[in-house]
């Protein structure tokens, strides 16, 4: 009977905060422009293969309703464990409040060599299938981010959809 009644009184508590919380209290304004260092997965749609990526977005908040951003991140070509892809690319969108929603052109740099990065000098590259990404992000107080990504292959190109989650921290400096 004890262990019932504070758990009511728990869940009342938490109730009672998240309401007043909801119910206007003003909250800091969100920093959201600067670079993130940011890590996920990306996820085959057709098969459920799966691989990291991990890279720098970086944002600009170019007005209280546009954005723009350029990333960089590091993974493996599709469907292999020994050849290293970078994800390059710009996107654009919209602000509304600490999310950010848009569109990104993308294009996988692929090594020419398996196992060895991409950026490595004086090793050949590839460029791979173009891609068009629609994401959406979200912007926390503590200078975190969460994004989720869907992307499909431009008309005419060879890639199958997929969808990348990712979290990260603004750097600082």
């Amino acid at each position: 009977m004890h262990r019932a009644r504070r758990w009511s009184g728990i869940l009342v508590l938490a109730i009672a905060c998240g309401g007043a919380q909801e119910a206007g209290t003003p909250q800091a304004p969100v920093e959201i422009g600067g670079p993130y260092e940011v890590t996920g997965v990306t996820i085959g749609l057709n098969d459920g293969s799966q691989r990291p990526i991990h890279g720098i977005v970086n944002v600009v908040v170019d007005s209280e309703e546009h954005y723009t951003a350029h990333f960089e991140l590091s993974t493996q070509f599709p469907g292999s464990d020994a050849v290293a892809a970078r994800v390059v690319g710009a996107g654009e969108g919209q602000v509304e409040g600490a999310v950010l929603s848009g569109t990104a052109n993308t294009n996988l740099v692929m090594a020419s060599v398996p196992g060895v990065d991409v950026g490595f000098a004086y090793i050949p590259r590839e460029v791979g299938p173009r891609i068009l990404s629609k994401s959406r992000a979200e912007f926390f107080p503590d200078g975190s981010v969460r994004v989720e990504i869907e992307n499909q292959p431009v008309e005419g190109e060879d890639y199958a959809p997929t969808r990348t989650s990712l979290v990260g921290f603004r750097q600082e400096g």
